[in-house]
């Protein structure tokens, strides 16, 4: 049969109960842009942790810390074409890996 899967399946099983939510914040940057209409943007992976509208976090840049405010939460709307330009959906709270 198939190998990954067989690894996958026992990997489940082991290790489910290993398995745990980290409430610390990490997250990686993958760009900076300006969106007309919205302004600067920040593209993230939000790895651990939950991320609200209006909490205050840390970016690195070229000439120190920025400290900013998330004054909104974008992502875009599933199994839709990230290249076609449209609305995006709106929330008050992303979790780790959603979206």
């Amino acid at each position: 049969p198939d190998l990954p899967m067989l690894i996958t399946q026992l990997t489940q099983k082991m290790l489910g109960d290993k398995l745990m939510f980290s409430t610390s914040l990490e997250a990686t940057v993958l760009e900076v842009k300006m969106i007309e209409g919205l302004g600067t943007t920040i593209d993230i992976v939000l790895v651990h942790g939950v991320l609200n509208e209006g909490d205050t976090i840390v970016v690195c840049g070229l000439q120190g810390p920025i400290v900013t405010t998330v004054r909104t939460l974008l992502t875009p709307h599933p199994m839709k074409e990230l290249r076609v330009k449209g609305e995006y959906q709106h929330h008050k709270q992303i979790e780790a890996a959603m979206g």
